[in-house]
């Protein structure tokens, strides 16, 4: 598969799970979770392939996923 759809497909779902994921708790744990998997998977998996996606890749676009999910963690939040 090539390059650009695998990035087309990890950018939709980056736009999924950043509207789809509410609660402040999930999104903050959620958020830390990809940036640590994604920081590790890009040093353990460069070159892994797994049914034609590149986990580098992957692992490379988890992080700033991440970033954003832990950014906006009270994006949903109620003001009390």
């Amino acid at each position: 598969m090539s390059e650009v759809i695998q990035t087309v497909i990890v950018v939709a779902l980056a736009f999924v799970l950043h509207w789809w994921v509410k609660p402040y708790p999930l999104r903050k744990w959620l958020g830390v979770a990809l940036v640590v998997l994604g920081a590790v998977g890009c040093i353990a998996l460069n070159q892994t392939h797994l049914l034609g996606f590149d986990l580098g890749l992957m692992a490379s676009f988890a992080v700033p996923i991440g970033v954003v999910l832990f950014m906006t963690r009270r994006h949903y939040a109620t003001v009390d």
